[in-house]
């Protein structure tokens, strides 16, 4: 069971059960965490306990701001949160505003962290990150939400698995240009779309003539693109073409995998000897994807 898996069916399970209807969002938030550990220790055991509590933190409030059926109490708080938290450029003086103005029920600590770096980075194109003992911005990727999580959920193991293949690989074509690959474990629970791949840091080290500094590759963003690319209201959808009549068409993602990945390492056997804006002209003139720059 994947972690961020279990982590999103908590907060959702917490956002429509009866119980907890009559209590208010950050309530709420402390009783996801609570399921979410208990899910965690159920299917997990206790290897890797201490990221559970930051990542379902992060995680309830990224849905509370993206959710497509909030609860009445739930739009209050987003429209106050959010307009307050625009008018600040300034992470810390936002943070220092709320921390005044509500003194009675603010306290230091994960919490209301949560509250004040996801509804900030919500309001200025951000997202948050945490890891071990970290929170951090970054720039936002599409999000997924509830409808199509839930829709992808019985199709994730097969997914995984054809694309682990797919990377193992396609990974031995860059060890044939002359490239290393190093995988490193991060202490990150990741996002359901990316499948843990996003649990790994990818670093790419170039052949030695190339002269160039060692690249990361974010594997699991490429693998949420793959399966679940962003649509024109920036949420991501399950691909139409890989998933016809929500059967799975693994010719057809297989196929995509290929392309995606492929393209990368092209540009980048391309950029051994030439400038990469070369590179990327060339990669055009294959046919093959390039993102811009």
């Amino acid at each position: 069971m994947y972690p961020a898996y279990l982590i999103r069916a908590g907060i959702d399970w917490v956002r429509h059960h009866e119980d907890f209807k009559g209590s208010n969002p950050y309530s709420r938030s402390l009783e996801a965490v609570k399921i979410c550990q208990e899910l965690w220790q159920e299917q997990k055991g206790m290897g890797d306990f201490y990221l559970v509590e930051p990542a379902a933190v992060a995680a309830y409030w990224a849905e509370f701001f993206h959710a497509e059926d909030p609860l009445p109490d739930e739009s209050e708080w987003r429209d106050g949160l959010l307009k307050r938290s625009a008018q600040y450029d300034s992470f810390d003086d936002w943070q220092e505003w709320f921390k005044q103005t509500y003194a009675q029920v603010y306290e230091d600590g994960i919490y209301w962290m949560g509250v004040l770096t996801t509804a900030w980075a919500h309001t200025h194109q951000l997202e948050v990150v945490y890891s071990e003992d970290t929170w951090e911005f970054r720039a936002a990727t599409p999000y997924l939400q509830s409808s199509n999580f839930w829709s992808f959920e019985s199709h994730m193991d097969t997914v995984a698995e054809i694309l682990a293949e797919i990377w193992a690989e396609e990974k031995r074509g860059f060890e044939e240009l002359g490239f290393v690959i190093e995988q490193q474990r991060i202490p990150y629970l990741g996002k359901p779309e990316c499948l843990e791949f996003d649990t790994q840091r990818y670093t790419v080290d170039y052949p030695a003539r190339a002269a160039r500094e060692k690249e990361q590759i974010e594997l699991g963003e490429m693998v949420a693109d793959i399966v679940l690319p962003p649509a024109d209201n920036w949420y991501r959808s399950m691909d139409n073409v890989i998933f016809a009549h929500d059967y799975l068409d693994a010719t057809a993602l297989i196929s995509r995998a290929r392309y995606v990945i492929r393209s990368r390492r092209r540009f980048m056997e391309l950029t051994i000897d030439t400038d990469p804006e070369q590179a990327r002209r060339q990669s055009l003139a294959e046919g093959w994807l390039v993102a811009q720059a």
